[in-house]
């Protein structure tokens, strides 16, 4: 599933291509998605213009100037695909697109794909409860200057639950997942099994240094690209190519001290460690 640094990949080339664009037409193949998309999609936006593509943990937030905002979720296989000017026919599973004019008259178009349909891609007016019930239980975000690492530490402290499982959780931090956690806590030599109160203020100092690196590494080389992740140019990440631990099962351990990376369930979700540098 997208992590914090896929979804900001997308959202940034987005940005970058819509902002300030106005709608020209909306395209449904079909409503059932994971959260029903609302009919008023073709209608509200007609000839409304984008100020902005942002990201929000992982979710992704498409702010229009008369106070509508679409959210979406990429969930297992979603991704939004740029057109420019030649549109292909719409796909089987092109779910949402949206079309745009530019001042030069040439066309633009983004395309929401989703296979599996685990994602979901809806429109809230700003002020609607069930937009602000999306994000009100979110954590902070791990990259703002407001997220202080002694509040951080004050969070994790005091809880009986492994650390694996606690920056996993979105109330505690936003958009970590199962690839940046397992990392985040190879690089911090932080045991994925270690409870959040045994650690302490020097550990997580380290911790929250090692998540920091790891999300800017990964945005900077486009995320992580195992199966299904692209860009909106159709562009794999490459931040698989930089992976310590994960999905590295019965490899040789990159610090050379002679273990192999072990997998073990936790919560129901793979872990990736070195049982000699994460004791």
């Amino acid at each position: 599933m997208p992590e914090l640094p896929e979804v900001e990949t997308v959202t940034t080339g987005l940005n970058f291509a819509i902002k300030n664009l106005i709608v020209k037409k909306v395209y449904v193949g079909r409503y059932d998605l994971r959260i029903t998309v609302a009919k008023k999609i073709k209608s509200v936006i007609n000839n409304v213009k984008v100020v902005g593509v942002k990201r929000r943990a992982k979710y992704g937030i498409i702010k229009f100037d008369n106070h509508y905002s679409i959210i979406f979720h990429l969930g297992m296989s979603g991704s939004i695909v740029i057109e420019r000017n030649n549109f292909r026919p719409l796909q089987k599973h092109d779910h949402i697109a949206i079309e745009f004019i530019k001042k030069n008259n040439s066309k633009l178009r983004f395309i929401f794909k989703d296979p599996r349909r685990f994602g979901f891609f809806n429109i809230y007016h700003d002020e609607d409860n069930r937009y602000k019930n999306i994000f009100k239980n979110l954590g902070p975000e791990p990259l703002i200057k407001e997220f202080s690492v002694q509040s951080f530490y004050e969070n994790l402290n005091k809880k009986q639950s492994s650390i694996k499982s606690l920056l996993l959780n979105q109330s505690i931090i936003s958009g970590l997942g199962n690839i940046y956690v397992c990392e985040s806590l190879f690089l911090a030599k932080i045991s994925p099994f270690a409870l959040g109160c045994e650690l302490s203020l020097k550990d997580i100092m380290y911790l929250y240094s090692k998540i920091e690196k790891v999300l800017k590494k990964a945005i900077k080389e486009g995320g992580t690209t195992l199966k299904d992740h692209k860009n909106i140019s159709g562009e794999i990440g490459y931040f698989q190519n930089y992976l310590s631990v994960y999905n590295r099962e019965n490899n040789k351990c990159v610090n050379n001290c002679s273990s192999l990376i072990k997998r073990n369930i936790q919560n129901g979700r793979s872990t990736y460690y070195c049982p000699n540098c994460q004791k």
